[in-house]
């Protein structure tokens, strides 16, 4: 049985020096911190909650646990093209977490700090029977008035992607469904992809002044496009064909077409999907190459059109194709197969 922890002891040891740069934080010794944007900027807050069993295996380690719960919240602040600047942090520990794993925890922590350029702002520690649970809040800023809705799209914008699209799922099925590829290299990727995702802060803010809506993909592709459609009262018609996949998944998937829609369902990828007008395709190029992210054209926003669903996915000959349910839900996940 793991040894009692106190909890300032906790705080002290394992979660104040991840605030050391945070003058706002007050070193966590107060229960709140200061915080102001810079001189012409508008904070952006978002916040997400994981848990055991739901969000990541119960086997993950605290390190990789650590990272997924602020990058999947990174994801979100890059997607308003913000710039993070801090996040609190709320943790709920079952009985069998001892020290070592609050090490390892706050290690990962402590590293993505630096990678992303934000700190610690505070946040709770309190004991439960289980699952291991955690929520973090976090903060961002973009120049006043600038941040990417999921409200801006117009009638025939591109509609763009970052990165690709379906790793993640298909890693998450390799280590939960029994799902198998044939190459090692494959499999260590793709559930890397899942374990830690890759948030796209560099590019998020480029975005600012070019993008007319935007969502991080982590209910899925169609399901987040689906957000901007509704936001936005139009429609999005995508091509199978155009939405990019790594060369890992496309060996997966082959010729299985229900699998490659699937991807497009399955969540966690943590990219940005965003529309833009067509004349800003030289831009795009442009922050494509400062950042090393790679934006595909995937389809066109349209009129809206009750008849349809809010996202279209048509196949190479222009056919539409049906999604499953168009993407996570909670409590209810398909694996690829």
């Amino acid at each position: 049985m793991a040894q009692a922890i106190d909890e300032f002891d906790l705080i002290a040891r394992h979660f104040a020096p991840l605030a050391r740069n945070m003058p706002g934080a007050m070193g966590l010794l107060d229960d709140a911190a200061v915080l102001r944007p810079s001189e012409g900027c508008e904070f952006v807050i978002s916040a997400d909650a994981i848990v055991a069993g739901v969000h990541f295996p119960e086997t993950a380690l605290p390190d990789e646990i650590s990272r997924r719960a602020l990058r999947v919240n990174l994801s979100d602040i890059a997607a308003k093209g913000a710039v993070p600047i801090g996040y609190t942090l709320t943790l709920q520990l079952p009985p069998d977490v001892d020290d070592d794993w609050l090490s390892g925890f706050a290690g990962g922590l402590a590293a993505d700090q630096e990678t992303f350029g934000l700190g610690l702002l505070g946040g709770d520690t309190t004991k439960t029977p289980g699952p291991l649970t955690l929520s973090v809040n976090i903060f961002g800023q973009t120049p006043e008035n600038k941040t990417i809705k999921r409200s801006g799209a117009r009638d025939s914008d591109g509609v763009f992607v970052t990165g690709t699209i379906g790793d993640a799922c298909l890693g998450l099925a390799l280590e939960t469904a029994g799902f198998v590829v044939e190459g090692a290299e494959d499999r260590r990727l793709l559930i890397d992809r899942f374990r830690r995702p890759q948030p796209r802060v560099s590019l998020g803010p480029k975005l600012v002044g070019i993008a007319s809506a935007a969502a991080d993909v982590s209910d899925g592709l169609v399901a987040d496009l689906g957000h901007i459609c509704r936001a936005s009262n139009l429609n999005a018609e995508i091509n199978l064909e155009d939405v990019p996949l790594s060369d890992s998944a496309r060996r997966a998937v082959t010729d299985r077409q229900s699998l490659h829609l699937n991807l497009l369902a399955g969540g966690d990828d943590y990219e940005i999907v965003f529309t833009a007008p067509l004349t800003a395709r030289d831009q795009l190029k442009q922050v494509a190459r400062e950042t090393g992210v790679p934006i595909t054209r995937i389809g066109r926003m349209a009129v809206r059109d009750t008849a349809v669903p809010p996202v279209v996915v048509l196949d190479a000959s222009g056919e539409q194709l049906e999604v499953r349910d168009g993407g996570y839900r909670h409590f209810k996940r398909e694996k690829p197969g």
